[in-house]
C-alpha cells in the first residue's frame, strides 16, 4: 500500500478498534430505525390522513431529540476526554453536569409542546378545511400520548450516551433492542387491536412508543448501576468535591453553543419542512415516506461521526494529537466508502419501498423520487456530519455552530423558502436544488478538517 493511500486507509488493528465502537452503535441505530420504519409502515395502512398526522408530531418530536442529543453531546465531550485521561473525579462531574442540563431542557420541551401543540401542528397543515381538520386531529391524539415518554427518553439518553463514552457500547444497544422489540410487538396489538386489546389506532402506536421508552430507561439504568465496579460514573455518583468553578465555567461555555446548535439547527430543518409542506399535503404524506427510509439506510453511514467524536475525543484527551488527526482521516474515508454502499442501495430501492404504503399512486411515485435525491446527496451528507463531529470532538463548539446551525438558517432555509415562494418549480427541483447547498458546506468542512483547527486537549483538570 503506498504512503498516500495508507494516510487514508487503516490496517486490520485501526478497523478492530473502530468497529468496537461503532459496531453497536450503527447496530442501535439500525434497528432502532428499523423498527420506527415498520411502526410508520402500519400507521400508514390506516390511510394517508393518519399517516401525515403522525408525520406532523414526528417533526415536532424530532426537534425535542436534537435538543436532547445537542444538550448531552456538549458534556460528553469532556467525558470522553476525561475518560481517556483517567481522571474518574471529573467524569463524574460532568455526568451529573448532563443530567441536571438535559432535564431542564427537557422539562422546556415538554412545556411548550403540551401547551402550543396545536398551533404548531398548523403550521404543517394544508388542504382544504375538511381534511386539513382530519388530518389535525390524528396528530393532537398522537401528540397527547407521546408527552408521556418525553422524560425517561431523556434519562435513558444522558445515560446511554456517557456509557458509549466511558466505553460501554454494548449495553445501550441492548436496552434500544429491547425497547424496540416492545415497541414493535405493542404497535401490532395496539395499533390493530389485536390480543383482545382495542383497535387504538395513531393513539396505540404513540403509547407503544412510550411504553418502549420506560423499558429502554429500565435496562440503562438498571444495568449501570448493577455494575457500578465497572460503570465509575454510578459509583457514589452524587458524591465528591463540587466542581470547580473553572471548570464548570469552561463545560458551560463550550456546551451552551453546541446546545443552541442542535436546536437551532433542527428548528431548520423542521423549518424546511414546513416550506416543502406549503406545497400541499401529499408533499407531508411523501415526505414522511421518504424519511423514514433515508433514516434507517443512514443509521450506519451517520454512526460514523459518532464514531469520531467518541475515539477522536478519546485520543485527544491521552495528549496523542497526531494519532488524532490519522485516525480521524481514515474514519471520513471509512463514512464515505459506507455512504457511497448505501447510496446505491438507497436508489435500488427507491421504487419498491413506497408500495408498501396504502396511499396514492402521486404520494408513491413522489416519494420515490425524493428517495432517489437523498441516495444522490448521501455521501455529501455523511461527509459534512463526519466534519462536524471531528471539529466537536476538540470542543471547538462555537465553529460547529457557525459550521452547522448558522449555515442551515443562513444557507438551507432562505434558498429553499426563496424556491417554493417565489419561483414556478415543482417541489422534486425545489427539494434537489435546496439539498445541494451541503456541496458548500463540505468544501467549508474539508478546509476546516484540514487545518487541524479543531485540535485541542480539554482535559487536565480534575475534581
Amino acid at each position: 500500500m503506498s504512503g498516500n493511500v495508507h494516510k487514508f486507509i487503516g490496517d486490520k488493528r485501526f478497523y478492530r478498534r473502530a468497529l468496537t465502537v461503532a459496531l453497536p452503535i450503527m447496530l442501535q441505530n439500525t434497528v432502532t430505525n428499523f423498527v420506527s420504519l415498520l411502526d410508520n409502515i402500519m400507521v400508514g395502512q390506516t390511510g394517508t390522513a393518519s399517516m401525515s398526522g403522525v408525520a406532523v408530531v414526528g417533526q415536532l418530536f424530532f426537534i425535542f431529540y436534537i435538543i436532547i442529543f445537542g444538550t448531552v453531546s456538549g458534556p460528553g465531550i469532556f467525558c470522553a476526554q476525561y475518560w481517556g485521561a483517567g481522571q474518574e473525579r471529573s467524569f463524574k462531574a460532568a455526568f451529573r453536569y448532563k443530567m441536571v442540563t438535559t432535564l431542564l431542557m427537557c422539562f422546556v420541551c415538554l412545556a411548550v409542546l403540551g401547551l402550543a401543540g396545536r398551533p404548531l401542528i398548523g403550521l404543517y397543515i394544508t388542504g382544504g378545511p375538511e381534511e386539513s381538520a382530519e388530518v389535525a386531529g390524528y396528530a393532537q391524539g398522537y401528540l397527547r400520548v407521546m408527552l408521556w415518554g418525553m422524560v425517561p427518553y431523556t434519562v435513558a439518553m444522558v445515560y446511554a450516551t456517557t456509557l458509549r463514552e466511558a466505553g460501554h457500547a454494548v449495553v445501550p444497544m441492548v436496552a434500544s433492542w429491547s425497547a424496540v422489540g416492545v415497541n414493535l410487538f405493542l404497535n401490532w396489538v395496539l395499533i390493530f387491536g389485536h390480543l383482545g386489546a382495542p383497535a387504538m389506532g395513531v393513539e396505540g402506536a404513540a403509547l407503544a412508543t412510550v411504553i418502549s421508552r420506560f423499558v429502554e430507561l429500565g435496562v440503562c439504568v438498571g444495568w449501570s448501576h448493577r455494575h457500578s465496579d465497572q460503570v465509575l460514573f454510578t459509583r457514589h455518583m452524587m458524591e465528591g468535591a463540587p466542581m470547580p468553578r473553572a471548570l464548570l465555567w469552561d463545560m458551560f461555555r463550550r456546551s451552551t453553543p453546541l446546545m443552541a446548535n442542535e436546536a437551532l439547527w433542527c428548528l431548520g430543518t423542521a423549518t424546511l419542512t414546513q416550506i416543502y409542506s406549503t406545497r400541499g399535503i401529499t408533499v407531508m404524506a411523501a415526505m414522511n415516506i421518504a424519511l423514514v427510509l433515508f433514516d434507517v439506510f443512514t443509521a450506519v453511514a451517520f454512526s460514523v461521526g459518532t464514531t469520531i467524536g467518541i475515539i477522536v475525543g478519546q485520543e485527544l484527551g491521552a495528549g496523542l494529537t497526531e494519532q488524532a488527526v490519522d485516525t480521524d482521516r481514515k474514519l471520513l474515508t471509512l463514512g464515505i466508502m459506507i455512504s457511497t454502499s448505501i447510496a446505491l442501495l438507497m436508489a435500488a430501492v427507491s421504487g419498491l419501498f413506497p408500495r408498501f404504503y396504502n396511499t396514492t399512486e402521486e404520494v408513491r411515485s413522489l416519494a420515490g423520487s425524493l428517495i432517489r435525491i437523498m441516495a444522490v446527496m448521501l455521501p455529501f451528507d455523511c461527509f459534512a456530519n463526519g466534519s462536524y463531529f471531528t471539529m466537536r470532538s476538540g470542543g471547538k463548539t462555537l465553529v460547529t455552530f457557525l459550521f452547522d446551525s448558522c449555515f442551515a438558517w443562513a444557507v438551507n432555509v432562505p434558498v429553499a423558502w426563496v424556491l417554493a415562494h417565489c419561483t414556478g418549480l415543482g417541489i422534486l427541483t425545489v427539494y434537489a436544488l435546496s439539498v445541494s447547498t451541503v456541496l458548500i458546506k463540505c468544501v467549508i468542512g474539508a478546509v476546516l478538517v484540514h487545518k487541524r483547527y479543531w485540535v485541542n486537549t480539554l482535559s487536565g483538570l480534575d475534581t
